[in-house]
């Protein structure tokens, strides 16, 4: 692009800028917290700003965990206190990937044909698969949350979010788009730089977070499950779509937090 200044890719405060500017962008799309939009709307596609999405997952895990704290300080046990965060974290992101998680079920469970699985997919309404799918993310992440002691809750919750947004771009490299259209499509594809920044991120959050065996055992499990869905969603669709991006961070997020709660919850 002979138009772009090249001072500005050199200047740390322009780089500074642009980060902040890509992360305002993430927790936008990522969250239903009202933000002002700043530089965040522009013309170039979102997979520039997924390099910035450990961060925007972290903080999202983060709000959850602080609730579980909130919840179980004023008396509640912690198995409410764990309903109340996912609660919390479902309430701060609109359900964005429990919705792809429910998809995702719907369209691989109920349909034969590539063709009618997109369909399903891509159809409002939910199904059986959709909702048992659904209902046993919420009540496996409930439970896992609700095991763990309140820093032990937060520390999890962090982690798995980070985890969970940053294997975004992983999928997307691990895969082709199976649309030419919606969301997945229209984002964009992630640069090899932007996908390094988001999963050494999504490391590093998980390794101050749990510390570095489990942070590492997380990061694995969270590799191993998007690279699962990433096969699966190749053999039934052909690639991925929004829907199996999202179901990949809802995926990961259950996995992270039922390691985490296998390794700390008090038998």
């Amino acid at each position: 692009m002979s138009h772009s200044p090249s001072p500005a890719t050199s200047n740390p405060a322009s780089g500074l800028a642009a980060w902040f500017d890509d992360l305002l962008f993430a927790m936008i799309f990522l969250t239903r917290i009202p933000l002002p939009a700043g530089n965040a709307a522009r013309s170039h596609p979102l997979a520039t700003a997924m390099r910035t999405f450990p961060v925007a997952g972290a903080t999202i895990g983060g709000i959850g965990g602080l609730a579980f704290a909130l919840a179980a300080f004023l008396g509640a046990p912690h198995a409410l206190a764990g309903a109340l965060a996912i609660a919390t974290t479902v309430a701060v992101t609109g359900a964005l990937h429990e919705d792809g998680f429910a998809d995702v079920a719907d369209g691989f469970g109920g349909g034969y044909e590539r063709e009618r699985k997109m369909e399903i997919m891509h159809d409002s309404l939910l199904g059986t698969y959709g909702a048992t799918a659904l209902v046993l993310s919420l009540l496996i992440r409930v439970v896992a949350v609700g095991t763990l002691a309140p820093l032990d809750a937060l520390c999890a919750m962090i982690a798995s979010g980070a985890l969970g947004r940053a294997m975004i771009p992983v999928s997307m490299t691990l895969n082709f788009s199976a649309r030419s259209d919606g969301v997945a499509a229209s984002s964009g594809y992630p640069t090899e730089g932007s996908t390094w920044t988001a999963v050494l991120l999504g490391l590093l959050i998980a390794l101050v977070a749990l510390g570095p065996g489990q942070g590492f055992l997380a990061f694995f499990v969270a590799v191993a499950g998007v690279a699962g869905l990433a096969a699966l969603a190749k053999r039934h669709i052909g690639g991925y779509t929004g829907d199996v991006l999202g179901c990949g961070a809802q995926t990961v997020d259950i996995l992270v937090l039922v390691l985490v709660a296998m390794l700390r919850a008090p038998v």
